[in-house]
C-alpha cells in the first residue's frame, strides 16, 4: 500500500521542489566552478604567504628598521666625519666613492624609506600591499559563499551521485541513439512492433511521438491499423486495431543496476493507460515507477523468486485525478536491499523483500485497454525530461 505519509501529507508543487533541486545543482556547478578559478588560487596562494611564520618575520624587521642602526646612517655618518678631516677641495679616493654612494638616488631613497614611522615605512611595501590584497579577498561576497559553503557542505548529497542519463527533450526530434520506439523484444524477434493480448491500442513505430512546447508527447488517437498482438497461448498474431499509441524505450542504449531514476511527467485524465516503468531481459522484475490507470495511480511491483514461477506482486495506489493537472516528478530509488518511490521527493511506497539485482531499462508508454473508454481521445502523456544518477565509486 502507499506510504501513510504520502497519503496523509500534503505533496510539495512541483515547482517548488524542481526550482530547489535546479537552484542546489546550479549553486553546485558554480561551487566547483569557483573552486577551479584562478580568483580562488591567488587568494589561497595569498593566504598562505601573509599568514606564513616567514611573513610575520619579514614584517617585524620592516616596522623595527630605523635609521640610526641602518648602515645608511653609518655610511653618512662616516662620509661626514671623513669630510671635515679634508682640507683643500682634492678629496682621496676611497672618499670621492663614498661621497658618489651618499648622494646616489638610491642611497637617498632608502634614506627616505627608513627615517618613516614605522607605520608608514610598512607601507611603502610589497608586503603591505600583499597583505591589504588579502583583506579585501577575504571581505569580498564570492570568497566568503565560498567558504561558508564548503564549511556548511550542501551538496553532501548531490557530490555521492553522478548522472548517467539525461534527456531533456528540448529538440524537435525524437534522439535515436538514445530511444527506440518498440518494445525491445519486438525488435529483436520480429523487427517490428507488437503489442499485447489486453491492448486495443497498437503502439505504431514513433508515429505517435510529439514534441511541443520543449516536451515529448506519447499521443493516443482514433485511428486504424493492422499489426501484430502477442498471445499467451498462440504466440505473434496479426490483428486490427482501432486505437494507435506510442512508447519510447531505452532497451538498446541503457540499462543500469542501482540508482535514481526520475521522470517529471503530466497524466492525461482519460481512460488510456500511461506509464513510466522498468524491466530487465525477462517479463520480471518489473516495476512501474508511475503508472496511470483510469483515474487511480499506481506504483507496482512484480518479481518471482524462481524462474518458471508465478510472479508474484506488490501494488499500491491512490486517487490519480490530481497528477492529471500538473507535471510531477516520479521518482524511484534503488539501493541493493530496498526500492524508494517518490512523487515530488515525498515517499509513496517502499519495497525491502525481493529486490531485483539485475539491470534495468526505462520505458514510457501508453495504451487503451481492454474495457476502457476512448473518451477525451486523442491524449497525450507528456515527459518534461528524464534523469538518472547512480553512486560514484568510493577511493
Amino acid at each position: 500500500m502507499a506510504s501513510l505519509a504520502f497519503l496523509f501529507g500534503m505533496i510539495p508543487s512541483t515547482e517548488k521542489v524542481e526550482s530547489a533541486d535546479d537552484q542546489l545543482r546550479a549553486d553546485y556547478n558554480a561551487f566547483l566552478a569557483y573552486e577551479k578559478s584562478d580568483e580562488l588560487k591567488h587568494f589561497l596562494a595569498l593566504e598562505k604567504e601573509v599568514t606564513s611564520g616567514e611573513f610575520a618575520i619579514r614584517k617585524k624587521k620592516i616596522m623595527k628598521e630605523n635609521y640610526k642602526s641602518s648602515d645608511e646612517f653609518r655610511k653618512e655618518n662616516r662620509y661626514n666625519q671623513m669630510v671635515k678631516k679634508v682640507k683643500g677641495d682634492d678629496l682621496p679616493d676611497d672618499l670621492k666613492e663614498l661621497e658618489k654612494e651618499v648622494n646616489s638616488e638610491v642611497f637617498q631613497k632608502r634614506k627616505l624609506y627608513l627615517v618613516l614611522k614605522p607605520r608608514e615605512r610598512y607601507e611603502t611595501t610589497k608586503e603591505y600591499r600583499k597583505e591589504e590584497e588579502y583583506q579585501e579577498l577575504k571581505k569580498s561576497e564570492k570568497v566568503i559563499w565560498y567558504f561558508k559553503t564548503k564549511k556548511n557542505k550542501p551538496f553532501k548529497e548531490i557530490e555521492k551521485w553522478e548522472e548517467t542519463f539525461n534527456e531533456p527533450f528540448t529538440g524537435s526530434t525524437l534522439n535515436e541513439k538514445k530511444w527506440m520506439t518498440r518494445y525491445f523484444w519486438g525488435d529483436a524477434i520480429l523487427d517490428e512492433p507488437y503489442t499485447h493480448s489486453d491492448d486495443r491500442s497498437f503502439p505504431t513505430d514513433g508515429k505517435n511521438i510529439e514534441f511541443y512546447d520543449k516536451k515529448l508527447r506519447v499521443v493516443t488517437k482514433n485511428e486504424e491499423i493492422e499489426g501484430k498482438k502477442w498471445d499467451p497461448v498462440h504466440g505473434f498474431l496479426n490483428d486490427s486495431f482501432e486505437y494507435t499509441s506510442g512508447l519510447i524505450s531505452t532497451g538498446k542504449s541503457f540499462k543500469q543496476k542501482y540508482g535514481i531514476f526520475k521522470a517529471k511527467i503530466k497524466m492525461s485524465p482519460t481512460d488510456v493507460t500511461q506509464a513510466f516503468w522498468m524491466v530487465s531481459d525477462s517479463v520480471v522484475p518489473h516495476i512501474d515507477v508511475a503508472k496511470y490507470d483510469r483515474g487511480k495511480l499506481y506504483a507496482n511491483y512484480f518479481w518471482s523468486l524462481k524462474k518458471g514461477q508465478a510472479p508474484s506482486k506488490s501494488i499500491s495506489k491512490t486517487s490519480g485525478t490530481k497528477f492529471t493537472n500538473d507535471f510531477f516528478i516520479y521518482t524511484l530509488e534503488w539501493s541493493p536491499g530496498k526500492l524508494v518511490w517518490k512523487i515530488n521527493d515525498k515517499v509513496f511506497k517502499t519495497q525491502s523483500s525481493a529486490v531485483p539485482q539485475d539491470e534495468m531499462y526505462m520505458i514510457f508508454g501508453t495504451a487503451l485497454k481492454n474495457g476502457a473508454s476512448d473518451y477525451g481521445l486523442p491524449a497525450a502523456m507528456e515527459i518534461d525530461w528524464v534523469r538518472t544518477y547512480r553512486l560514484k565509486e568510493q577511493d
